[in-house]
């Protein structure tokens, strides 16, 4: 598969990177905080290398001319994408969950209704915009993307658990993207 799509590539990379941040970010516990930067490099290497496999992607594609519902479409996703998660990075702030402060979470939208806000945005975004480019490499992309992804957010959830014990309750009660009806 990967020969026939060689835009892949990066993909794969990134979530070699992505999991090697998680496994950094809990090595780190024993061997010491330097592993923190590493997995914060890591994690940067991995968002850049499915940034390359995205525009990888796009442009090898024959130019396709998007339907004007799909430029409607794909400008509110991305745009709608992009604020949620901006509110949620927001709410959540920088290193909130390195000290658990399971409280917050309990009380601040939109972590109260699902689990993952940040990441529901970030895809709500990137489907928005390969709606702008409807090419079936974008596609492929995208759904390989997507299956990486959850991969790596299952993997941070298990070390998640582990070297924070408090979020337990937090992960069980709390739905990842669909809010429960109350």
């Amino acid at each position: 598969m990967l020969v026939e799509h060689p835009y892949l590539i990066p993909l794969v990379g990134g979530f070699l990177a992505g999991a090697s941040a998680v496994l950094f970010r809990r090595a780190s516990q024993v061997f010491g905080s330097w592993l923190g930067w590493l997995s914060l490099a890591a994690s940067a290497a991995a968002g850049a290398s499915f940034l390359a496999a995205f525009l990888w992607g796009a442009t090898i594609s024959p130019a396709m001319v998007p339907s004007i519902a799909q430029v409607v479409l794909g400008l509110l996703l991305a745009f709608a994408g992009s604020i949620f998660a901006g509110w949620s990075l927001r709410v959540r702030g920088v290193g909130v969950l390195r000290i658990w402060r399971s409280d917050r979470f309990e009380q601040d939208q939109p972590f109260r209704t699902i689990r993952r806000p940040l990441e529901l945005g970030t895809f709500a975004g990137v489907l928005g915009l390969c709606l702008l480019r409807p090419a079936p490499t974008v596609w492929i992309c995208l759904a390989v993307w997507a299956l990486l992804w959850s991969a790596l957010l299952e993997l941070g959830d298990w070390e998640l658990r582990l070297r924070l014990p408090a979020c337990r309750d937090y992960l069980k009660r709390t739905p990842r993207y669909v809010p429960r009806r109350r």
